[in-house]
């Protein structure tokens, strides 16, 4: 009966593990937000990779309420390389606490 019991114990954690790293992840997307000249945009690789490869040092970016935003890009841009990296840390730090309890 213990081997059933040590059996259910560990497709419970597995079960736990993957509830707590999809509450992890949408966590780090709401906080991948970031407001900007009275806007809101959410924070990916791809409007990271837009912003950069846009020719002139101003443009008008659509944010998350569907509102055109004025944008600086060198300034956007460095706020939201920093912002990212911040997240992407902790989220990091995070997902690494999730995997020990699961060991344990």
């Amino acid at each position: 009966m213990s081997e059933i019991n040590e059996l259910i114990n560990q497709v419970k954690q597995a079960t736990d593990f993957q509830t707590n790293k999809r509450i992890l992840k949408e966590k780090i997307k709401k906080d991948l937000h970031v407001p900007y000249n009275n806007g809101l945009f959410y924070i990916t690789p791809d409007i990271m990779a837009f912003v950069s490869s846009w020719p002139n040092e101003e443009l008008y970016l659509e944010d998350i309420y569907e509102n055109p935003i004025k944008i600086n890009k060198s300034e956007f841009l460095t706020l939201c390389q920093q912002h990212y990296q911040k997240v992407m840390n902790q989220w990091h730090i995070e997902h690494e606490k999730l995997k020990r309890v699961r060991k344990i």
